[in-house]
């Protein structure tokens, strides 16, 4: 990937990238490739935007086309869009019934800065067996707790200009629910903590409050939370939700010097409309490995303990995962079939 005008695209696509493969859809991540970012732990001051190059029309060649975008990165968020995202629920959620459902890069990294997670609800449960992964038997899933669902639309040509659900308020497609009631939701995240250190969590939609290809850029985040060692953490995920998490050991995630979360993500994709309604999932650390950022280990599997995507801490062994040297590879993520998905999401992974 090459662009033009000296400006650095930290962009990347979740699991829906490559969601498909078995159904036929080639797609790609939109990670940046062939760039070289050197951190600099030793500064914390957030950086800030140029802002000469605001309103610059920008062009760069992905996968081998020429696209263009006019760069209106402030380097924050609009008083619009964390007005937005402050709305987002990230409260815990015990349904009562069920329903049918760019900144300029520079040759040296500015800031690395520590994004803290907004508190939430103390309660988690101890990682142990329980009826969590079973489903409805009238095959009805809950949608309790979620915001209202945002329809899907197609912004252009590119594999990654598709905007799904992405809550009303915005987040708002994806809770926090309790163990004993995560059965009751079509699509659920077990985040499972076997550490001696607690974990912190941050969760995003691919598109950000504002509808840009930002959602991953702090200080977004829909859902923020801490995994105490020995505990784990339910998600729920709402229909046609595309998105991912940070991971990282303490009490915040590393982001580099444009501002972009810089830990081991996981990226899902979640009954994707436009893709006849097919999941996927993967483990990618090429944003902290691009900023020469600790790759921190995860494992996603699904329940069962198959269709698994892993990278070990220091990505000394990756499975189904994307790292730097496989962006725009279109076989990495793992796909399922319509229907609802359950995951487990083991922090800090070591084989």
């Amino acid at each position: 990937m090459h662009f033009s005008n000296s400006m650095l695209l930290m962009t990347a696509l979740t699991a829906g990238s490559a969601v498909a493969r078995l159904h036929g859809h080639e797609r790609r991540h939109a990670h940046p490739r062939d760039v070289n970012i050197e951190a600099n732990p030793a500064v914390s001051v957030a950086p800030v935007a140029d802002v000469e190059k605001r309103g610059k029309e920008v062009f760069a060649t992905i996968d081998g086309k020429l696209v263009s975008w006019i760069n209106n990165w402030f380097g924050e968020q609009t008083s619009e869009s964390s007005s937005e995202a402050a709305e987002a629920a990230e409260s815990t959620v015990a349904p009562t019934s069920t329903a049918t459902p760019t900144a300029e890069a520079t040759s040296e990294a500015e800031a690395i800065s520590t994004i803290s997670p907004t508190p939430v609800p103390s309660s988690s449960s101890s990682s142990g067996s329980s009826n969590w992964a079973s489903y409805p038997s009238n095959g009805q899933y809950s949608t309790s707790g979620f915001g209202s669902s945002t329809g899907s639309k197609r912004i252009g040509a590119l594999d990654w200009d598709y905007i799904g659900n992405v809550g009303n308020p915005w987040g708002s497609n994806m809770i926090r629910v309790e163990e004993d009631v995560a059965s009751q939701y079509k699509h659920v995240i077990r985040f499972e903590n076997d550490n001696s250190k607690a974990w912190t969590v941050v969760m995003w939609n691919s598109y950000g409050p504002s509808g840009g290809l930002n959602g991953f850029w702090a200080p977004n985040k829909a859902l923020s939370f801490t995994v105490e060692p020995g505990h784990s953490i339910f998600v729920a995920i709402d229909d046609d939700s595309q998105g991912g998490w940070g991971a990282s050991e303490g009490e915040g995630l590393p982001t580099n010097f444009v501002g972009q979360y810089a830990s081991t993500w996981g990226e899902f994709d979640m009954s994707n409309s436009q893709n006849d309604n097919f999941s996927g999932w993967d483990v990618s650390c090429i944003i902290a490995e691009l900023s020469n950022l600790e790759i921190a280990g995860m494992q996603i599997c699904n329940h069962e303990g198959g269709k698994c995507s892993s990278i070990t801490n220091g990505a000394t062994s990756v499975v189904n995962a994307y790292t730097a040297a496989d962006q725009g590879k279109p076989d990495k993520a793992v796909s399922q079939g319509p229907g609802p998905v359950r995951l487990v999401v083991n922090l800090g992974w070591s084989s």
